[in-house]
């Protein structure tokens, strides 16, 4: 590909850039950019990553690395390069999680690891902190019974080596054993970070290796990195000669509980010597939604950096409104009033109306889902699809699958034959000629062997078997190392079967069945943790409660970055809901706003936000 003079770049689809912003993009020094919500984070990753490929000022072999905190923030800034610059220089930027990072890392290097720490060549990754606890059960019963459980998992996630210097770091130590030593081996994500790490400092030469693959490295939604997290970033790159690039947003610092290390932007400075950038521009929200995102950023979250609106709005654009109802079924049936109205008369997809819940989804909305679906309204529970929609192989399979069966849908052909030509990087142009017309031929004979009308699940299956057999499943494991494992690429093959053929179960037509996988017309719900990142026209946020922030006495300050999180999803339009009777454990119980009071009164005090009673 052609390089592109620095002096003559432009951000790429005309992308306007603040100055703060395009200055970060073409220069190489370590910046700490801190950013408020719709600012352009991921937008100012991705064209900087652009400018450095296009320009060749990351020049060939080096490559870039982006870490994100969430699978589909790295999966959307991947996407997001690859459609700025193409894919032959895209190939050069890697957007992982931390979690993805390290697995990789011990996956390629653990047989470097000394013999007290080997693991077997597969392992199973624990997700249940429970299976932690009954292992120090196990080894130490009175040791496990005296000891706070989040002490139990500090402990059993601090640095390796072990020490043997007190009783709980030997009780550790016989717990690491254990797992480690297990048919297959159990790892939790902390301690296959722990164990990349440990490999990362004992042995210089990978750490070498590392260093001098990636020369750009970009920190994606900092504010929520961990203790652990960090700690692996500075054995991997700490004294090296890459350029940092960290973005993030400490009024959207959501993530304590999960044990966010609260003084990071701090860190990272002192550690880097890494400048503070601000962004000032909110380019997603209108800008009487601005305006109230500044007066809670002044007023509730105590700090000054506030943001200007974009000047595509009208100023005068923008609503929110806190609704009062009188009980759940009230509450149900008028929401679906508006959105009704919003949907038929205002002309908004489903898909740009989300509703969110502070958490226990099934509690607060749990009926509302079922009430909207049987009143012809799609709507779902949001969170398990986020993974499926976020795995390249998933997409892979959800798109050939249209290519297949709905003639019409170029863009999914286009997107199988990326993903196809990315396989093979080693083919020149004339020869990627020759594996469209071998993708043409497979839609064609695919179709024609499995009619869509007379489908089966077995047949569905078999189509996705011939369809891993196209790609060719050794070039799927060479091009993405999280699939080295072939259980983990077994098991996202089989979620995505498995969610497509109970689809198609009820459906009983493909392209619906598919259409109602990626979630097409269908409105999100979700939790404000998984929105991170996400936008909608329209957002409502069911149970502004003492009963839905009950943790808001102990941890006041994460809960109202909760709730600045929540109203900062929306583009045009936000709803709170409060109703003054919500099910609860023992039935139908009443609600008070006690607790939670500072939030409605800064709602109120703003001068934007109107309480309203809703009757039916």
């Amino acid at each position: 590909m052609k390089k592109v003079k620095p002096e003559i770049w432009k951000p790429a689809d005309d992308m306007v850039l603040e100055p703060n912003a395009l200055n970060i993009a073409k220069h190489s020094e370590n910046n700490l950019v801190v950013a408020g919500p719709g600012a352009g984070k991921t937008e100012l990753l991705a064209q900087k990553a652009s400018y450095l490929l296009q320009t060749n000022i990351c020049s060939f072999p080096f490559k870039i690395l982006a870490i994100s905190f969430k699978r589909d923030a790295a999966y959307n800034l991947k996407e997001r390069v690859r459609q700025r610059c193409g894919d032959e220089l895209s190939r050069r930027f890697d957007s992982l999680t931390f979690d993805s990072f390290a697995k990789q890392l011990l996956d390629r290097f653990k047989q470097a690891l000394p013999k007290e720490y080997k693991i077997s060549s597969e392992y199973d990754v624990v997700l249940s902190d429970q299976a932690i606890f009954e292992y120090y059960r196990t080894e130490d019963v009175n040791y496990f019974n005296t000891t706070n459980r989040d002490a139990l998992l500090s402990l059993h996630s601090m640095q390796l080596a072990h020490t043997n210097t007190n009783i709980g770091e030997n009780i550790r130590k016989g717990v690491w054993t254990k797992m480690l030593a297990a048919t297959p081996s159990k790892l939790s994500f902390k301690m296959i970070m722990r164990l990349a790490e440990y490999i990362i400092n004992t042995n210089p030469r990978i750490k070498q290796y590392l260093q001098q693959t990636y020369q750009y490295v970009f920190l994606d939604e900092f504010q929520d990195t961990t203790g652990i997290q960090y700690d692996f970033f500075k054995s991997c790159f700490l004294g090296s000669n890459s350029f940092y690039t960290a973005v993030g947003d400490d009024k959207q610092r959501i993530m304590l509980w999960a044990g966010a290390q609260n003084t990071i932007f701090e860190d990272f400075i002192a550690d880097t010597g890494a400048t503070r950038v601000p962004l000032t521009m909110n380019f997603r929200c209108a800008p009487r939604l601005v305006t109230l995102l500044n007066h809670l950023t002044e007023h509730l979250l105590g700090k000054t950096d506030f943001a200007t609106p974009s000047p595509k709005w009208d100023l005068e654009q923008g609503e929110c409104a806190v609704w009062v109802f009188e009980n759940p079924n009230d509450e149900m049936q008028l929401l679906f009033q508006e959105v009704h109205k919003w949907v038929t008369i205002d002309g908004i997809n489903p898909r740009e109306i989300c509703i969110l819940v502070k958490q226990q989804l099934s509690r607060y909305a749990g009926n509302l889902i079922e009430y909207f679906n049987q009143n012809g309204i799609k709507t779902r529970d949001e969170n398990k699809f986020q993974s499926i929609l976020t795995e390249e192989i998933s997409v892979f399979i959800i798109n050939i699958l249209f290519a297949i069966f709905d003639n019409k849908n170029n863009i999914a052909k286009q997107g199988v034959f990326d993903f196809l030509s990315n396989l093979h990087t080693e083919l020149e142009d004339h020869q990627l000629l020759k594996l469209e017309s071998v993708l043409s031929k497979f839609i064609k004979k695919t179709r024609l062997a499995y009619p869509a009308s007379l489908l089966t699940e077995d047949n569905i299956k078999a189509i996705i078997v011939d369809i891993i057999a196209l790609a060719d499943r050794s070039r799927i494991t060479a091009s993405f190392p999280e699939y080295k494992n072939s259980t983990v690429l077994d098991a996202h093959i089989k979620e995505v079967q498995d969610e497509l053929i109970s689809n198609y179960t009820s459906l009983n037509n493909i392209v619906a069945a598919l259409d109602m996988l990626i979630g097409k017309d269908t409105m999100p719900v979700m939790t404000i943790h998984k929105s991170k990142g996400l936008e909608y026209h329209t957002v409502i946020f069911i149970g502004l409660e003492d009963g839905a922030f009950w943790t808001f006495q102990r941890q006041p300050d994460e809960d109202k970055c909760a709730f600045f999180v929540a109203l900062s999803r929306a583009k045009e339009r936000v709803i709170f809901t409060f109703s003054k009777q919500r099910e609860g454990r023992f039935g139908i119980e009443r609600q008070t706003i006690t607790n939670i009071t500072v939030l409605l009164e800064e709602l109120q005090k703003s001068g934007i936000v109107s309480m309203i009673e809703r009757k039916l």
